[in-house]
């Protein structure tokens, strides 16, 4: 009896142990702040463990998460997540990784949580593949002392009461004797029907038979067995983990008398112990590094993860403080704050400096629990923390970006604000003054269109660089978005200054730019406002200098222009003309009117000009010299010119169909209708609807968006001419021509700009510039029409040169279609004429 007790005591003292052994890992993770879990990979995530986190994660308790009792983790997961944290998690397991997904989670009460689960695909102890993991909160975690002490106190409760069952059996397994708390463990009522009703142990007690023969192998060659576990069914079928502890019963002749010994149920420990390995799983496998240390704060325990981040292996800081991990960065006020937060809440997280093993620093964020026994003495810290050196750079790029523009990288729209306040705050304390500069690039639309926003966006990039080099480093430069920029001259600039420098800045702007290859072109309109003479607000200001930046655009572009009071009147009259515009389309007040072209070698009428008024309602016609910049800067053009094409086409099928000579109809085209890809399909149409041929028609294109993007032009013009039409460029003479390009135009004609031949009979130069264009276009293989033409004189020195076809007030003014058929058919033929010299060799 003796040694029998001393089993039992060993029995005993081994549940203490194990007692032990779970407080201490169990106290652990809940420190950790999150829920170690077990879940098949099933439509539910059915839940086969969770650790008592959950209650304080999502509200739900353990028993009513684990296999769906009540919720499962599919119905927490909020429905807004549940597709991807399914799909990351299965392509995780597919490839037979690790996985860390954070989502939205739903809780008891109804409030959302964030959560990140790491968790890996492993083989439960069956062989099933099941998900095992850990469930963290991260939005702001707190872990309360109440809850540890709960926890604590739960486990205490089982291990303290359980029960330990006495017996004696013969070596085939009938029992002799059994206690109260035997029966009770195995469901009987009493011992006597345990004994009456187990008479087989062998085959009815036993889930594996060969444990029971392995039991009697033990006890015939050693005469004990200490500790021997087994799986048993009880009277209601389930099955139960026992230990055992027994020996053989003699006689004083040594006859075997029985098996006497104690019955304990472990099942609570098997599972414990399951708990236990998964627990060690999860502080091994965390992504986060672990650190333990003891009351005086001796590093105790790291995980693999500490080691990785900071290339301490777990031996070399094993009984070190953790003070060297510091990077001696972090304030000294921050750690007071630390420990101050422990003493009186148990935990706390906060973001500190340290240094990695190789010298380099780095931030991390770090949260500590401390951990008390029974007594209330600390007997632990625990600390997780992560690497937030690349969350730091993250939301330093976030406030990069807030602040400057993606593509240039100037400050931006909201970050101007800022300087500018910071600006004008400084003048209104000291009495300075400031200039700023609205700018705006001339063409931009034409090129970004014509080359495509790639091309565009470089132009954008190298006038950024351009501005910041012309000014100051102290001077303000931002981009507004599009091809706006604004420059702010601070420190007391005046208009002299302000002067100065919008002059540097024309010049450095216009300068080429060579871009994929080829020559770009453009120019600033600046508009300039003065504070605190023309504003003292910064919506005041902005708002004064783009109205000064419009009237240097009216100005001819290219220049700059300080705002005074006047330029309000006019944009205010600008402003309700655009409103008018828009207005006029929709109510159909425009109309065409028509100038004649004649063939000097025929002197017949053989074509007019389409040329759009604006019949207002008040004013009368307007000509397009008044409204079509405003309609370029509203953005109509393109509408007005589609309703010219529409109208033009209409009436010459009208012309057609009342008997007139087939006249060719001259229509000029804006810049987005020519680069627009379906206008030759439109136009098809057109002529279809109409029964047109495509030669009745002759698109005009001015030489400055010809030559705006010559390749691009190219490609436009031979789907145009493609599909039978054919091309003038207008204005010739006025823009910047490239010859080179110029002979691979499929063009038709070149047309005169009337600036040339106003002045032909004073001035011999335009007489040159007609003289010479008109053989240029014939080495070309080309028609010239020249425009303008008033007197017989003019006519005659064309026809000299061999200018096939005139326009201008010396045939007919533009007309309104009515007349067209009276004036052709009544215009007497002209007759060939001398030639005269208006400028003879001297």
């Amino acid at each position: 009896m003796q040694a029998q007790a001393g089993r039992f005591r060993r029995s005993s003292l081994l549940t203490a142990r194990t007692v032990d052994r779970t407080r201490i890992l169990d106290t652990l993770v809940n420190n950790l702040e999150g829920v170690v879990y077990r879940c098949l990979d099933d439509e539910h995530w059915t839940m086969v463990f969770v650790s008592q986190g959950s209650a304080e994660l999502c509200g739900y308790a353990p028993a009513e998460i684990v296999d769906n009792a009540f919720i499962s983790w599919e119905n927490i997961t909020h429905p807004e997540d549940r597709a991807r944290v399914r799909e990351q998690i299965r392509r995780a397991a597919r490839d037979g990784q690790r996985f860390a997904v954070q989502y939205r989670i739903l809780t008891a009460d109804g409030d959302i949580r964030w959560v990140l689960t790491r968790g890996i695909k492993v083989p439960d102890e069956e062989g099933r593949l099941v998900i095992e993991g850990f469930i963290e909160d991260v939005t702001p975690r707190q872990v309360t002392l109440d809850a540890l002490a709960h926890s604590e106190l739960r486990y205490r409760h089982i291990f303290e009461y359980a029960s330990e069952g006495i017996f004696q059996t013969t070596r085939e397994g009938r029992y002799l004797a059994a206690n109260p708390a035997l029966a009770r463990l195995y469901g009987y009522a009493t011992p006597d029907e345990l004994m009456a009703d187990l008479s087989d142990i062998e085959s009815r007690l036993y889930v594996d038979p060969e444990r029971r023969r392995s039991f009697r192998h033990l006890m015939a060659m050693h005469g004990e067995v200490i500790n021997f576990e087994s799986e048993v069914r009880r009277r209601d079928g389930s099955c139960i983990w026992i230990s055992e502890n027994a020996h053989t019963v003699r006689g004083p002749r040594g006859e075997f008398i029985c098996y006497e010994g104690t019955v304990q149920d472990i099942s609570e420990r098997k599972r414990n112990d399951e708990h236990l390995r998964l627990l060690a799983t999860v502080f091994s496998n965390s992504n986060e590094a672990i650190i333990v240390t003891d009351a005086e704060n001796r590093i105790v325990a790291t995980n693999q993860a500490f080691t990785k981040l900071t290339g301490y292996p777990q031996e070399e800081v094993l009984g070190q403080n953790p003070r060297i991990l510091s990077a001696g960065i972090t304030p000294p006020e921050v750690y007071q704050e630390m420990w101050a937060d422990l003493e009186q809440h148990g935990a706390w997280q906060g973001e500190l400096w340290d240094r990695r093993r190789d010298g380099e620093a780095y931030p991390k964020w770090l949260s500590i629990s401390m951990v008390r026994d029974a007594a209330g003495q600390v007997q632990n810290y625990i600390g997780n923390f992560i690497d937030i050196s690349e969350m730091k750079a993250s939301e330093e790029r976030i406030r990069h970006l807030a602040h400057h523009d993606t593509l240039t990288n100037l400050p931006n729209r909201f970050s101007l604000n800022e300087k500018l306040e910071q600006a004008v705050g400084l003048c209104q304390r000291t009495g300075m003054s400031l200039a700023l500069m609205l700018i705006d690039l001339d063409r931009f639309k034409a090129i970004n269109d014509t080359l495509g926003h790639h091309v565009g966006d470089e132009l954008l990039i190298q006038v950024a660089k351009r501005l910041s080099a012309t000014v100051r480093t102290s001077d303000i430069v931002a981009r507004l978005g599009g091809d706006e920029f604004v420059v702010v001259l601070p420190d007391g600039a005046d208009a002299t200054d302000a002067a100065h420098v919008a002059d540097k800045i024309v010049r450095a702007i216009s300068a080429p730019y060579l871009i994929n290859g080829q020559e770009q072109r453009t120019s600033p309109s600046i508009g300039i406002c003065l504070y605190p003479d023309d504003a003292t607000e910064i919506g005041d200001l902005l708002k004064n200098a783009d109205v000064a930046m419009y009237h240097a655009k009216a100005k001819g572009r290219g220049n700059f222009q300080f705002f005074t009071e006047g330029m309000n009147a006019a944009t205010t009259r600008r402003l309700s003309l655009e409103s008018e515009l828009r207005s006029g389309l929709e109510r159909k007040q425009f109309v065409l009117h028509y100038q004649p072209q004649l063939d000097l070698r025929s002197g017949r009428l053989v074509g007019v000009e389409a040329l759009i008024r604006w019949n207002h309602p008040s004013r009368g016609l307007i000509p397009p010299a008044e409204f079509i910049p405003v309609a370029e800067e509203a953005g109509i053009i393109d509408a007005i010119g589609d309703w010219v094409l529409q109208e033009a086409c209409r009436q010459l099928g009208a012309w057609r169909e009342a008997g007139l000579d087939p006249l060719r109809m001259s229509i000029n085209l804006s810049t987005g209708q020519f680069l627009d890809k379906t206008l030759p399909a439109r136009i098809a149409e057109l002529l279809d609807f109409h029964d047109l041929h495509a030669g009745l028609l002759d698109l005009e294109v001015t030489e400055s968006v010809s030559m705006a993007s010559p390749n691009e032009t190219i490609e436009v013009m031979r789907a145009l001419t493609g599909s039978g039409l054919s091309l003038s460029i207008d204005d010739f003479g006025t823009g910047y021509s490239s010859l080179a390009y110029l002979k691979l135009f499929p063009i038709r004609t070149l047309k005169i700009d009337r600036s040339f031949v106003k002045d032909i009979e004073t001035d011999p130069s335009d007489a040159d510039i007609c003289d010479v264009t008109v053989l240029l276009a014939h080495r070309l293989g080309l028609e010239v029409v020249a425009e303008g033409v008033e007197t017989e004189a003019q006519l005659k020195f064309l026809r000299s040169i061999g200018c096939e076809k005139i326009q201008g007030y010396l045939i007919s003014p533009p007309v309104p279609a009515a007349q067209i058929e009276n004036l052709v058919l009544r215009h007497p033929p002209i007759e060939a004429g001398g030639s005269v010299v208006l400028w003879p060799a001297a």
